[in-house]
């Protein structure tokens, strides 16, 4: 191990780039790409999510989690796509409380993907 890697088991990284290499054939340019949009998509249905949050809008938080949850599933970012699902439910239930904790970790469970990708890939503009 080289001294700039991190000692963080792969288990512990959010995202399985496994599964992206696999869907990709190893095709590194395509797996970069497609990271990038991850983020990229990631970012601006967050701000979606909180435009949506300050007008109180319970339902169109559920759909923005749906949204997010197939695209998270697809690069290997399980537990992201399970915070996504419950933002989901959080809509159809109208709990509002679970909403708002979800939105504090969302933000956050993004910001790890986006280091890890930062680490796998370069600096993401």
């Amino acid at each position: 191990m080289t001294g700039k890697e991190e000692s963080i088991p792969d288990e512990l990284l959010p995202v399985d780039i496994a599964v992206m290499r696999q869907m990709f054939h190893n095709n590194s340019a395509l797996v970069c790409k497609f990271a990038l949009k991850f983020i990229e998509v990631a970012n601006s249905t967050l701000a979606e999510m909180k435009q949506a949050q300050a007008e109180k809008d319970l339902p169109a938080l559920g759909r923005l989690g749906h949204k997010l949850k197939s695209s998270a599933k697809t690069i290997g970012a399980a537990g992201f796509a399970e915070l996504c699902e419950a933002l989901e439910k959080a809509g159809c239930d109208n709990d509002w409380n679970e909403a708002e904790v979800l939105l504090i970790k969302i933000p956050l469970l993004l910001d790890r993907i986006t280091r890890q990708f930062q680490k796998e890939f370069g600096e993401i503009s």
